[in-house]
């Protein structure tokens, strides 16, 4: 009987996590279309993922849930591709740091407009504000200790204060990914890549000791 049980555990969890990657494959689909998030209903959504409106029901309250879930996972690809810039050691040049940077622009890029949506739903959903909060927290906790420990090794500038700096660079990058990437093309992502690595690069390591 234990057998069986898992068995059919198993089978809703990846049931539950097939009909996710549709939703989210549906959602960022209407929303490349021009519609807000406030604009896209559940029944629409559900009808372009192919999934039932019971269904959806099944799995999350409402599309303010949907939509935290789908936060924590991309905000998780984001923070894999964040720690190849400062979960390794200081970039030795601009070109190290600017390889860095691409590979964060091209994890954001396809979810740029999945993100505004993050972005505009935090102001009002305080599940999505949370969520959105929580993750992030998590990235200005890293950069802080990179900063630190690149002080404490004489590769990060010792006149930059910490906390405050990863604070103001996670909101940078909240924001400004955001403005560059939604409808970028290959140029603007390139744009996006160089004035990156021009504000860290100076922010944190140019004249390092």
């Amino acid at each position: 009987m234990a057998t069986v049980t898992r068995r059919a555990h198993g089978s809703r969890a990846r049931r539950r996590q097939e009909n996710l990657a549709k939703l989210l494959d549906a959602l960022e689909a209407m929303l490349a279309e021009g519609e807000s998030f406030t604009e896209v209903s559940v029944e629409r959504l559900a009808a372009r993922a192919g999934v039932s409106r019971s269904t959806f029901y099944v799995h999350f309250e409402d599309k303010g849930r949907l939509l935290s879930e789908l936060t924590a996972d991309v905000v998780d690809q984001l923070l894999e591709a964040g720690r190849g810039w400062w979960g390794n050691d200081p970039p030795a040049s601009p070109d190290e740091l600017r390889a860095r940077a691409g590979t964060i622009v091209a994890t954001y890029r396809p979810r740029a407009e999945l993100m505004r949506a993050v972005i505009d739903s935090s102001s009002h959903d305080p599940a999505v504000r949370e969520v959105f909060r929580e993750l992030t927290g998590r990235y200005v906790t890293e950069i802080t200790a990179h900063i630190t420990a690149g002080q404490a090794a004489g590769t990060v500038r010792r006149d930059v204060p910490p906390g405050p700096t990863a604070q103001m660079l996670t909101a940078m990058a909240e924001r400004g990914l955001d403005r560059m990437l939604r409808g970028a093309d290959d140029a603007a992502a390139r744009d996006a890549v160089e004035a990156f690595t021009a504000i860290v690069w100076n922010t944190l390591y140019r004249d390092a000791p």
